[in-house]
């Protein structure tokens, strides 16, 4: 009951903090016509220790592996999402426990100009605790769309900073911060950045905001060092769906059954510095009472500056096999900072309940890392 509360107190500290910052910034009202986003995260760790005295009670051989894969596309006509989630624990001898999702579907939208549209997808998973390879099939209808907002944050990301340092004597108007917008959205159309920094300097002095001789080779600096940062993609949205499915292969090694299936996607961001994301699937035989499946996952991300950067996510799972639930919690908060392009530094602390045991465990890690190739 005690973490019920603490995940209400959550999410209500993060609808409220977002709410708060959307004075002004219409974010969620862009609409790119084509957004694609994916996001990969990979982690790994070991630790080996070796006691050639015998004090301690026993050595020390074992490692972790993380993947978490996701990839989403929208356009008024077609789009797709993927997902793939790897946790791997690895002992001194074998491959100690592993869990292992992949998700996959296809949806068709019945006009370009509404949210409504059919779906059809695919579902694998694996885990030590398993008897078998589970994976099903499901076809359904829904309703809702994701836009990539990116553009226009890094457009009011140009604004504020120009603003705070006296280059345009006010904040640009609504219609400006879009074209800004739209000619980042298209980059890909510029032969050269110098040519996009242009045709948006030429916005802002258009605009007859700039100050007396227009911008200075700062802010065309800046300007671009903010084009080019894509290591916050902000996007809005929404989706629901609903379905029938069935099972190919059950994990638990039973007979095939046929599932009622529901999921549900949510983003929003109100300024350019923070992220809301939840995601939520649920699975269940015609007895689903006694058989099924519940996953849910919310996150939020806030820059507080450009070198430092904070994330807190909570998911949990429930899988319910002959009316006997199963339930798991990860809460994890990561601490990021980065001196310089390309390297970070990341205080991690990882709290996870697992089933059968009575205490939740903790994992602080300190991790320095270098992105060598883009």
């Amino acid at each position: 009951m005690a973490f019920l509360r603490f995940r209400i107190v959550f999410l209500l500290f993060v609808l409220s903090f977002s709410s708060a910052a959307f004075a002004g910034v219409p974010l969620c009202n862009y609409r790119a016509p084509v957004s694609d986003i994916y996001s990969l995260g990979i982690g790994f760790s070991y630790h080996y220790y070796n006691d050639p005295y015998g004090l301690s009670e026993r050595d020390i051989d074992s490692g972790q592996l993380l993947l978490d894969y996701s990839r989403r596309h929208d356009s008024p006509d077609f789009g797709f999402d993927l997902a793939v989630k790897n946790d791997m624990q690895i002992s001194t001898v074998a491959l100690s426990s592993f869990l292992i999702n992949a998700e996959g579907n296809v949806k068709r939208y019945f006009s370009p100009d509404e949210p409504f549209f059919g779906v059809a997808g695919a579902t694998a998973k694996s885990a030590s605790s398993y008897k078998t390879i589970g994976l099903s099939v499901k076809l359904g209808v829904g309703y809702g769309r994701f836009t990539d907002v990116t553009p226009m944050a890094k457009a009011v990301e140009i604004d504020a900073y120009l603003a705070a340092q006296g280059s345009i004597t006010s904040h640009l108007e609504l219609s400006d911060l879009q074209s800004l917008a739209h000619e980042i959205d298209n980059i890909n159309r510029y032969k050269t950045p110098k040519d996009l920094l242009d045709a948006l300097r030429d916005i802002i002095e258009i605009s007859r905001l700039a100050r007396e001789g227009g911008l200075n080779a700062l802010d065309i600096y800046e300007m671009a060092q903010i084009v080019q940062d894509d290591s916050h993609p902000r996007y809005c949205g929404g989706s629901v769906s609903i379905g029938l499915g069935y099972e190919i292969l059950d994990p638990m090694g039973e007979a095939n059954d046929l599932l009622a299936t529901a999921s549900f996607d949510y983003a929003f961001t109100a300024t350019p510095k923070a992220q809301f994301l939840i995601r939520g699937d649920f699975s269940g035989a015609y007895d689903f009472l006694s058989t099924n499946q519940v996953h849910v996952r919310a996150s939020y991300d806030y820059e507080i500056t450009r070198m430092f950067d904070l994330s807190l996510a909570y998911s949990f799972s429930r899988e319910t096999w002959d009316g006997v639930p199963t339930d798991k919690h990860d809460l994890c908060l990561d601490a990021t900072f980065t001196p310089v392009r390309n390297a970070s530094i990341v205080l991690s602390v990882h709290l996870s309940h697992e089933p059968y045991f009575l205490e939740w465990k903790q994992d602080v890690k300190f991790e320095i890392g270098m992105q060598l190739l883009p």
